[in-house]
């Protein structure tokens, strides 16, 4: 039998094919390393793409030392493989990448930069990725524990210089993002850019790390020739509470009641809290336009005069649409009567309302905290949840000892909330004392 079967398997062995080069050649860690160095441009541009998915941090140096390849295809993978890395120790390559040749690689590195310290997964476009996350305004771009090098906020003021528009739109949105508060002259500059999606991302970057006297650099933006930019200073001048745009405001809003642009800029002038539009909000609350109607309910409640209470609560009891209710507890609130602070903590599991009721209360802010703790024993675990998240949001470290209970919370969806919250106000603390000392 045997004798029968012996030649069958040789003449097997003969005619089989060998194994392949995937399989049988399969390159290792270190053999990518080395074709770093390989004379063919293909083999450098594929093993920096098989290095940045190793996950291996050794492999930063390496990939860094062809931030200066000849050939643009490398260096391109070489950006993109360190942004796969998720390493800070890849930054000073990544900073030198945003001065290569190649608009391509500028805008690869741009948004790494903004990955890598921003802890967000880009899932779009660079532009469109960073275009939204600029627009979150009521949370911070960058978790406060994130130091950001001093070279990487330099790099980006500089890009604000590209000859290519896009790269300098990207460059003052990713200042937005990286809290670059330490160039934020360079964004004001960028307010006169001659592309208007530039000024509008600077607009929008100035929102986010500005303050009201950085935001006087807005104003001409009102009259700009471009939508995109006149929106969205109208919506950094809010966030930043420029009250001398206050008569600018009420004139273009005046120009344009029953438009879009009316409403963005009725906005805007609730958002500054100026005085002198407090017959105008008064006027609009009998506004037939539920939109006109809440923007002027939430201006009184900024304006902060106590003497609207009584007329705010007795509208309040009158009111039957749910998010004017949102609006009048949040302007009573703001009034003093912390009472009807319970109608908006109690609106965040709402689908329809829930975000709207999460804005108000970050507007409110700290000073509002002790009122919110009480809510952590909320029967509804989505209460709970949300204020996790909220308190991690705001900051106050003495929140700590609040939430610490929650992580034995029975409910699994508060518990994980709690936990990434006491995890996230104690790093925030670390990173405090770090930079104190």
């Amino acid at each position: 039998m045997l004798a029968r079967v012996l030649p069958v398997l040789v003449a097997t062995l003969l005619i089989a094919p060998a194994p392949s080069a995937s399989v049988a050649g399969r390159l290792s860690f270190e053999d990518h390393l080395a074709n770093l160095k390989s004379p063919n441009a293909k083999t450098r541009q594929d093993s920096a793409l098989a290095l940045g998915k190793s996950r291996r941090r050794e492999a930063i140096a390496p990939l860094a030392a062809l931030v200066h390849d000849p050939e643009p295809k490398v260096r391109l993978e070489v950006v993109r493989a360190l942004n796969a890395l998720r390493d800070v120790s890849a930054v000073p390559a990544l900073v030198t990448s945003l001065g290569d040749g190649d608009p391509k690689i500028r805008e690869e590195a741009i948004g790494s930069l903004v990955e890598l310290f921003a802890e967000r997964e880009r899932t779009t476009p660079v532009t469109r990725f960073l275009d939204v996350f600029s627009d979150e305004y009521d949370r911070a771009s960058v978790p406060p524990y994130v130091a950001i090098d001093k070279a990487v906020l330099q790099a980006l003021a500089e890009a604000l210089r590209d000859p290519e528009g896009a790269l300098r739109q990207q460059a003052a949105l990713a200042i937005g993002i990286l809290n670059g508060r330490a160039v934020v002259q360079e964004l004001v500059a960028a307010l006169q850019d001659p592309d208007p999606d530039v000024r509008g991302a600077a607009a929008t970057a100035l929102g986010k790390v500005g303050t009201a006297e950085d935001g006087r650099g807005l104003l001409p933006l009102l009259a700009d020739e471009s939508s995109g930019a006149r929106n969205r200073a109208l919506r950094a001048i809010g966030v930043l509470r420029v009250k001398e745009a206050g008569p600018g405001l009420r004139e273009l809003f005046e120009a344009n009641r029953r438009r879009e642009l009316g409403a963005k800029a009725l906005d805007s002038l609730s958002r500054i809290a100026d005085p002198a539009q407090l017959e105008l909000f008064r006027e609009l609350v009998q506004d037939p336009d539920t939109e006109r109607r809440r923007i002027a309910v939430e201006g009184l409640g900024r304006i902060a005069d106590a003497s609207l209470l009584p007329a705010l609560k007795k509208d309040f009891q009158r009111e039957k649409n749910d998010e004017m209710r949102l609006a009048y507890a949040f302007a009573i609130t703001l009034l003093g009567d912390r009472a009807f602070l319970d109608t908006v903590v109690l609106g965040l599991p709402s689908r329809l309302h829930g975000s709207r009721c999460r804005r108000y209360l970050m507007e409110m802010g700290p000073s509002f905290l002790s009122d919110l703790y009480p809510y952590l024993s909320d029967p509804d675990e989505d209460v709970r949840a949300e204020l996790c998240d909220i308190l991690a949001s705001l900051g106050d470290v003495g929140s700590i000892p609040m939430l610490q209970p929650l992580i034995n919370d029975p409910s699994r969806k508060v518990a994980d909330r709690a936990n990434r919250a006491v995890e996230r106000l104690k790093r925030s603390a670390g990173a405090a004392e770090g930079a104190n000392q």
